[in-house]
């Protein structure tokens, strides 16, 4: 399997710690998904996977991001 992704948010804690979203799409399969990687401090990291659907519904600056990624994927098209 072989997961092919691109970042669209990070945010900083004041604490340190950090928070890493990327969307990603498994090459074999073809599903596109959401991953959190979070790189805590104090406890060690973690990651998550979520669908899209998931990751929409929470609204806010994270999803608006990924929104705004999606919509650079489609150019403008020419006026007739």
């Amino acid at each position: 399997m072989t997961v092919m992704k691109r970042q669209f948010y990070k945010n900083h804690k004041a604490n340190g710690d950090e928070y890493m979203f990327h969307l990603a799409r498994d090459t074999d399969s073809g599903e596109v998904y959401v991953i959190r990687q979070a790189d805590y401090v104090v406890d060690g990291g973690s990651e998550k996977t979520m669908t899209l659907y998931e990751f929409l519904a929470g609204g806010g600056n994270r999803q608006n991001a990924l929104l705004q990624l999606i919509g650079s994927l489609v150019q403008e098209a020419a006026p007739h």
